[in-house]
Parts: structure tokens; C-alpha cells; sequence
């Protein structure tokens, strides 16, 4: 069984310190996932706040604009 991989189907046919070893592997995997997947999330997150942001900038701008020219 050295050149065959570990899957959930032929967990069993290998030893428990080989079944630890590739579900300590496969928790590291999927926790460096979760954290690229939360970096992601928080990078658009922050997009969307500074455009919101701007954009409430810009109306201010135009409404400061609209005063300015009427008083």
C-alpha cells in the first residue's frame, strides 16, 4: 500500500497512525482554506464599505454644491 493514497473508502485498510497523519493533513488543508476563503470575504467586505462610503461622499459633495449655488 505504499503508493496508494488515503481516501475515505480505504481509510481502514491502513494503519491508525497513517489514518492520524492524513486527517491531521486534511484538517490543516481545509483550515488553510477556511482562512483564505475568510480573507476573501473580508477584502470584498471592505470593498463594498469604502465604495458605499465614497458614494455617500459623492452625494454629499454634489448636495453641498446645490446649496452653495442657491444661497
Amino acid at each position: 500500500m505504499a503508493g496508494t493514497s488515503i481516501n475515505r473508502w480505504n481509510q481502514f485498510e491502513f494503519s491508525s497512525y497513517q489514518r492520524l497523519q492524513w486527517q491531521r493533513e486534511r484538517r490543516a488543508k481545509a483550515a488553510e482554506m477556511q482562512a483564505r476563503t475568510a480573507e476573501i470575504a473580508t477584502n470584498f467586505a471592505s470593498i463594498q464599505t469604502n465604495m458605499v462610503t465614497e458614494q455617500g461622499n459623492l452625494v454629499s459633495k454634489m448636495a453641498m454644491t446645490r446649496i452653495s449655488k442657491s444661497a
